[in-house]
Formats: structure tokens, C-alpha cells, sequence
């Protein structure tokens, strides 16, 4: 791309931000396979967005219940940054609220890295939920019957109240709590 350096920053950026037109975007892709010196500026820049991903995600808590929410419109898809930052996030935690409103995309990736934080939360005793789901990301969940798996809540405050209702849901905890019931 012989143009001004500039120029050629910004349409890296438009590109990696999935904000050019499909048109601008197949001529940017035909170009950088070609040209070593944008393949090597994309591949820095793609490199500095997953170092900086960490940020995407904002974490706070409610007493002892740690609230993830995404800062920016995310997608959980298997090209997105955002899945590997989730699943780190989520580690160490044992009962995690995840705030969905700003995914506009899930796919199957995006939904084993749920299932993983899940399996991650109840296996340590603890239980991972989900809050307002875009209605794209609720209909995948449905078809999927993950969200007979993972809680799911439209109300944040109801979400956290079921936290403190129930030490913990799904199949695994279920199963703990028959498993102690038993040992009494």
C-alpha cells in the first residue's frame, strides 16, 4: 500500500475494527497477503489489540460475587480477543455474574469458553450466571439448551440475589448437595 502512512494506519485500524465496507475490506486483504511490509503492520497491530485486550473487560464485585462486564460491543466468536481475556478473567473466581448486554455474537467457541468457565466455577464450588443477554446471544443459548445449564437473568439485582438463595446450580452442584446430604 504506497499510501501516506497515515492513511495506511487508519485502514488497518478500520479493518481490524470490522468497520470497512465489504468492498475496501476484500481489496485491504487482497492487498496485505501481497505486501509484506502490511502484512507485518497488521500482524503488530493485531498483536498490540490482544496485549491491550485485558481491558475489554471490565470486573467488579457485589460482596463476594465478581460482575464481568464487557466495555466495548464484544463478540464471543473464535476470531474475537475478547474469549481468551473472558476465560482468564473468570479464573480464581468462584461465583461470577457475566453481563452479556454488549455481545452482539456468540458462536460455538464463544460457548465452550462459557461451559469452561462453568465447569471452572462449580468445580471449585461455586456457580457462574449470566445477565442480559442480547436476544441474538439468548437464542443461541436456547437452541443450544445451554441456558437449561447456565443461569440466566434479565435483572441484574435478581441475578445476584440468586447468588446469595443458593450456594450453587447446575447438574454439578445439584449433585454436591445430594452427595452431602447423604454424608450427614
Amino acid at each position: 500500500m504506497k499510501a501516506d502512512p497515515i492513511v495506511r494506519e487508519e485502514t488497518i485500524a478500520k479493518y481490524l475494527g470490522r468497520t470497512l465496507d465489504s468492498a475496501a475490506r476484500e481489496a485491504f486483504e487482497n492487498h496485505y497477503l501481497e505486501c509484506q511490509d502490511c502484512f507485518e503492520e497488521l500482524r503488530a497491530a493485531e498483536i498490540l489489540i490482544a496485549s491491550l485486550g485485558s481491558a475489554s473487560i471490565e470486573r467488579t464485585r457485589a460482596d463476594d460475587i465478581t460482575v464481568l462486564r464487557f466495555t466495548a460491543p464484544a463478540e464471543l466468536t473464535a476470531t474475537s480477543t475478547e474469549l481468551n481475556t473472558l476465560y482468564r478473567t473468570v479464573q480464581g473466581d468462584t461465583k461470577v455474574l457475566i453481563d452479556l448486554s454488549r455481545v452482539s455474537r456468540i458462536d460455538s467457541t464463544g460457548l465452550g469458553v462459557l461451559m469452561r468457565c462453568y465447569t471452572h466455577a462449580a468445580c471449585n464450588a461455586g456457580a457462574l450466571k449470566l445477565v442480559h443477554p442480547t436476544p441474538h446471544v439468548k437464542r443461541v443459548l436456547a437452541m443450544t439448551g445451554i441456558d437449561t445449564v447456565l443461569p440466566t437473568f434479565e435483572n441484574e439485582s435478581a441475578a445476584l440475589q440468586s447468588f446469595r438463595c443458593n450456594s450453587g446450580t447446575g447438574p454439578w452442584a445439584a449433585s454436591s448437595r445430594a452427595a452431602e446430604d447423604q454424608r450427614r
